[in-house]
């Protein structure tokens, strides 16, 4: 009798644990992804579909025809 008694007290406990942590899991998941939205519409300040470029180029990088060797080359055939 008191190992029945001692198998349904566990099994209950465990049911009820799993109830709690399902709970909190869903209300953690919600507020991660609500804290996430509200990251994403700080930076986001533009309208959906706009382009928008944050890098400037670096200088100009034109090569002078002078400069560097030229390698001739032949096409091997196999």
């Amino acid at each position: 009798m008191a190992l029945i008694r001692l198998i349904l007290i566990l099994l209950v406990i465990y049911l009820v644990i799993k109830i709690v942590a399902r709970f909190l899991l869903r209300s953690f998941v919600k507020n991660v992804n609500r804290n996430f939205e509200d990251q994403q519409k700080k930076y986001r300040k533009e309208k959906e579909g706009d382009v928008t470029i944050n890098a400037k180029p670096r200088g100009n990088k034109k090569i002078d025809k002078d400069e560097g060797v030229y390698v001739d080359y032949e096409e091997l055939e196999e």
